[in-house]
């Protein structure tokens, strides 16, 4: 799918995390609901950033959700080498003029990773809107307790 040029998404941007099944197996277990939020994005006009841990033993990002992105034209890589990837994602917006007042956060680890992006989002950026999609992450826990998710006022969780 993929837009035409003159359609500039000025909305929010999708940040997936650590889809990388080959280093984070959970992925797997997290992939409909991330690809449901990449049909949502996609269909929003939205910048989708996708945020790769930079570990050899990763791999890249799952194959099946780079072929549901292969054709569109609003798709960026990023490379974190910590499991707080705020940092990269906010000057890859910077640098590259992506909208940063809403994102909507998707992967794995809900825990680690996930919590601390999107934590670091907000504390990054004073107004800025951090949304978590509950149903789109996973973590080493069967059932992940969501109120021991770092909580701020602009950081929300969502189904």
């Amino acid at each position: 799918m993929t837009m035409p040029s003159q359609l500039v998404p000025k909305i929010g941007a999708l940040v997936i995390v650590d889809m990388q099944s080959q280093g984070f197996p959970l992925a797997r277990s997290a992939m409909r609901g991330v690809k449901r939020e990449v049909r949502l994005a996609m269909e929003r006009g939205w910048h989708i950033i996708v945020v790769e841990y930079d570990l050899d033993c990763a791999g890249d990002t799952d194959s099946d959700l780079l072929e549901l992105l292969s054709d569109y034209a609003f798709k960026h890589k990023v490379k974190k080498a910590h499991e707080n990837g705020s940092r990269e994602v906010v000057e890859y917006c910077a640098k590259h003029g992506l909208p940063t007042k809403l994102f909507r956060v998707v992967g794995v680890m809900t825990d680690v990773c996930v919590a601390q992006t999107s934590y670091g989002l907000v504390g990054r950026l004073s107004d800025c809107t951090v949304e978590v999609v509950k149903s789109a992450c996973a973590c080493a826990f069967s059932r992940y307790d969501w109120n021991e998710f770092p909580s701020h006022e602009r950081l929300r969780l969502v189904d």
